[in-house]
């Protein structure tokens, strides 16, 4: 009887202690969560900031006192993004989604990630998720709308972009990506009005790059070359390497507009490791055609000009002898 007591207090004792082992690790794991939420607090604080390298240490940094912190995750998973390492921030991010519990703004900027790695389906389905549970989720929409776009199923995409405007009515990346579509599917004058439309409720947006490369498109397809010239060679300069896309548009309107010297220099902005890309080669082809073409022709004008010049002035009523022969005058 009494080592059956024995038994008991030594079980007693041992689950105690058990309980108490499990306290202290939950505490420690309590304790490094805590240490991570207040260092992401910071790395998001300085990536508003602007500072890249303060929030990619801070980051780092919570993930190593805990992985369980979904805004580290988060950021991290920016940082990378932004540095190149695209493999590795879809990673971060899918762990941010999942940790959130599904969070609808993870789900976009996820999805986001996977539309610009030509994952349709991927991007597809985390928008779907969201608006199955919210239908005034603008940003999935919207999202949504790029992959249809990037599809070029454009009547599609129109429909969700438009959803998002009805609920936003102020919503600039709906409103650029409407304005694409209509340039890219040859109606100019909608892709305009939609620009003045956005130009009138933000005065700021005529200098934004997008809408200096779709005006200056739209003045292109209109006939409206000055106007077009202008707008394209501005909004060239401005546009930053990763949306080479854009810049091939750009030249292949400098070329039909005969502006030719533009497009070269806008060539030289799309980067080295696209120069295989068929469309460039196909651009490239075309200007120095055109190019061979323009010096032919001034060639031609200015031999033309200088037979003119050597010529001898005819007087009227003087004739030129043949060589040798006296000249005669009719009167």
């Amino acid at each position: 009887m009494l080592g059956r007591y024995v038994i008991v207090a030594i079980l007693a004792i041992f689950y105690g202690n058990l309980a108490g082992c499990r306290m202290l690790v939950n505490n420690s794991r309590n304790q490094s969560l805590l240490a991570a939420r207040q260092l992401s607090l910071r790395g998001t604080d300085a990536l508003q900031r602007g500072r890249q390298q303060d929030a990619e240490l801070l980051f780092s940094q919570a993930l190593a006192n805990s992985t369980n912190d979904e805004r580290a995750q988060w950021g991290y998973a920016k940082v990378l993004w932004s540095s190149g390492d695209k493999s590795k921030a879809l990673e971060h991010m899918n762990e941010a989604y999942r940790l959130s519990g599904k969070n609808p703004e993870y789900a976009v900027a996820l999805g986001e990630m996977h539309l610009d790695q030509n994952q349709y389906d991927a991007a597809k389905t985390l928008a779907l998720d969201i608006l199955s549970s919210n239908r005034t989720h603008t940003s999935a929409w919207a999202l949504l709308g790029d992959v249809h776009r990037n599809q070029k199923d454009w009547p599609s995409a129109l429909e969700c972009y438009h959803h998002a405007l009805l609920l936003r009515s102020d919503f600039p990346k709906a409103q650029f990506a409407i304005a694409d579509i209509y340039q890219r599917t040859g109606r100019p004058e909608r892709a305009l009005a939609t620009l003045d439309h956005m130009v009138d409720l933000h005065a700021s947006v005529a200098e934004d790059t997008e809408h200096l490369v779709l005006r200056g498109l739209a003045f292109a397809d209109l006939d409206r070359p000055l106007e077009a010239k202008e707008l394209l060679a501005k909004g060239s300069e401005r546009l930053s390497s990763d949306q080479w896309d854009q810049q091939l548009q750009i030249i292949e309107a400098q070329i039909r507009l005969g502006d030719l010297v533009q497009a070269r220099m806008a060539m030289g902005r799309v980067p080295l490791e696209q120069a295989s890309n068929p469309q460039i080669q196909r651009l490239k082809s075309r200007m120095d055609s055109d190019f061979i073409r323009l010096a032919k022709t001034e060639s031609m004008g200015t031999n033309s000009d200088e037979k003119k010049t050597s010529e001898p002035e005819l007087i009227r009523g003087v004739y030129l002898a043949e060589p040798g022969s006296p000249s005669t005058i009719q009167r």
